[in-house]
């Protein structure tokens, strides 16, 4: 790789967080070693604490029983020292990365737990004690808790000296330093399935007086995974016990995986009939995508910033996109983007807008995901409709309508696609149903709608209560390619979106039409989405009105076209639409879209409703919305 002569003359990213937390990076072992000058300048320049990646792990810095190397570490606290960085230590126990010779014992025996007591007790006080007042923060137990049952991995270390080897790793790394801030650092503890075993762990220890500081949220993340509204929540349960949170292992991949996390022993394979969908980047990262990539960088900060008070640290797991570990891991052999600088150490879209989030005026939380951008309200960016009930969708003693889940084939995509059906409650093969088509999220699938907004039960209510013609609803996957799941990196499949105009019109429509009791005009098909999918029903919709006389766009996304593109015949659309509805939150960074759509709609004197509530891209607007859409979709005028 060919080293940069000097970084860019950008103002240093650190200075943007002085005075609300640490920002730091790591480096390898070949910086440390005067090897690697690009890593060096960019991590001098740009952080204000410096991580070692490999060279104070167990096995590097005491490959030999009583052999210890501190020559690479002594190199990182010098190299902080000249730039006024914080030099931090990782990590004094691991169940990886440390010699064998740690966990066998004597002449052939089996290992003691006196003598594994001993062994962790002398590294760690060892190197510790050579770092004490130099090393300011340790990760002292590194992934302890398991992924799977039970609540901690069966580690050597737990086999050897039993659970209670966390708490005195912990009282020995104190006895060591006892000004130092120790760390229990680990993967995926922001999750469900993981966060209750490490609350539970560091409770434990917190009743037993150990001496722990802070949790480390290590947050290897994807572009749609985790749900930010999740991470925040664990940050204010691990605040509440009275702990620091460092976040330890920053980074953010753009690449599709089915892992989400950091066990080393979790790889995939990739086939070469799979190179051009899990590798899809080779040569660059499409400016789309790294605009997104921005986006979720600068909603992360957004949230870290929100909780400064609790939060100290924030490290990235690397200093440039080509020294990232994600390059092979979990597949070997991809290229991955997923830092603030690229393989040449220039600064990327991301870098501004981690920037940008600690330089402007802090936002509220609003839906994570998805892009966004400064809220501007205009006068009559007003409620039309008040917010109802938050049991519209709650199963109710009424009938209730059939939902399917069936097969069409389609000759776009070249596969058999599924699909769920909702028929109305007394559904007659006799009679002839109008049919809305719905359409889900960039993150979402066939299934999206249901978990949003139970649609069939808002629908078997409306009806009860007289407010809603009876309709055939379809909730197609408006991703349209072979496989049509949404993975982990839902953002790549963008194009699939587009796809599905084709997939709608000429296989979804005739399969429906083919298989149930429905009516062909025009004046009988709807189609309505959120998000992405709202783009898509504007497009789609507005862009067929021999199609289609019902529209509704709930919060679109940036896939919307233009307003001119949208209604290039102003007198048609006035003709032709029976109902045109648009909505947004004023909380969604996402309202300026709708905004346009609405403003052009006004100019042109195009009927329509726009309804502005108060929340933001989230489910609650979306459900409340489709509420209000089905009570005038289909009706008389």
């Amino acid at each position: 790789m060919k080293q940069a002569e000097k970084t860019e003359t950008v103002r240093p990213l650190k200075d943007a967080f002085k005075g609300k937390f640490l920002l730091g990076t790591i480096l390898g072992v070949a910086a440390l070693q005067g090897k690697s000058r690009q890593d060096t300048e960019l991590a001098t320049t740009h952080f204000s604490a410096i991580t070692p990646e490999n060279s104070l792990k167990p096995e590097a810095v005491q490959p030999r029983e009583g052999e210890f190397r501190f020559a690479e570490g002594d190199k990182l606290v010098e190299l902080c020292k000249s730039c006024g960085a914080t030099a931090i230590g990782h990590t004094l126990l691991w169940h990886a990365q440390t010699g064998r010779w740690m966990f066998e014992g004597k002449d052939g025996q089996p290992l003691t737990r006196e003598l594994a007591l001993t062994r962790m007790r002398t590294h760690i006080g060892t190197v510790v004690g050579h770092y004490k007042g130099k090393i300011k923060q340790w990760d002292v137990v590194n992934e302890a808790i398991n992924d799977g049952p039970g609540t901690l991995r069966p580690s050597p270390w737990l086999k050897a000296i039993g659970d209670d080897f966390i708490a005195e790793a912990f009282r020995a790394a104190h006895e060591a330093d006892p000004k130092a801030t120790l760390i229990y650092n680990d993967y995926n503890i922001e999750l469900g399935y993981k966060r209750p075993k490490a609350v539970e762990l560091v409770k434990k220890l917190l009743a037993q007086k150990v001496p722990i500081h802070a949790v480390g949220i290590q947050c290897h993340w994807r572009m749609d995974n985790p749900n930010f509204t999740e991470v925040e929540d664990a940050i204010k349960e691990y605040a509440a016990l009275g702990l620091k949170i460092m976040v330890t292992e920053l980074d953010l991949g753009v690449l599709p995986t089915k892992y989400q996390g950091a066990d080393l022993s979790a790889r995939q394979a990739m086939t070469p009939e799979q190179q051009a969908v899990m590798n899809p980047y080779t040569k660059e990262l499409p400016g789309a995508v790294a605009q997104a990539h921005a986006e979720r960088y600068r909603l992360a900060f957004e949230m870290f910033l929100r909780h400064q008070k609790t939060i100290e640290r924030v490290t990235f797991w690397g200093t440039h996109d080509g020294s990232s570990w994600l390059d092979d891991f979990p597949i070997r052999g991809r290229t991955d983007y997923p830092l603030l600088f690229d393989r040449q150490g220039k600064t990327k879209p991301a870098f501004f807008a981690v920037q940008n989030a600690a330089t402007q005026p802090p936002r509220a939380p609003g839906r994570p995901g998805g892009f966004g951008g400064p809220i501007k309200l205009n006068p009559d960016d007003i409620q039309a409709f008040p917010d109802p009930p938050a049991e519209i969708n709650a199963k109710r003693d009424v009938p209730h309508g059939k939902l399917e889940l069936i097969e069409y084939d389609s000759k776009t995509v070249g596969v058999k696609r599924k699909v769920n059906v909702y028929t109305p409650p007394g559904y007659d093969p006799g009679k002839k149903y109008p049919v809305l088509y719905l359409l889900h999220g960039i993150g979402g699938d066939e299934t999206e709608w249901l978990r949003f907004a139970s649609p069939n039960l808002l629908m078997d209510n409306l009806l009860a209560d007289g407010k809603a013609q009876p309709m055939i609803i379809v909730l197609p996957n408006g991703r349209a390619q072979k496989d049509d799941r949404p993975g982990p990196n839902a953002m790549a499949t963008a194009p699939a979106f587009a796809v599905f105009e084709r997939d709608l019109l000429d296989d979804l429509i005739p399969a429906i039409e083919a298989k149930y009791s429905v009516k062909s005009d025009r004046e009988s098909r709807a189609v309505a989405g959120l998000s992405m999918g709202g783009g898509q029903s504007l497009n789609f919709g507005l862009g067929h009105l021999e199609t289609f006389a019902w529209v509704g766009g709930f919060s679109s996304a940036p896939n919307t076209k233009s307003p001119a593109q949208l209604v290039p015949d102003a007198a048609a659309a006035k003709t032709k639409l029976k109902l045109l509805y648009l909505s947004c939150g004023n909380k969604d960074g996402l309202i300026g879209i709708s905004q346009g759509v609405h403003g052009y709609l006004k100019e042109k004197d195009v009927p329509h409703f726009w309804n502005v509530d108060s929340h933001a891209h989230d489910p609650t607007h979306w459900k409340n919305n489709l509420y209000y859409f089905l009570q005038r979709v289909f009706q008389a005028k």
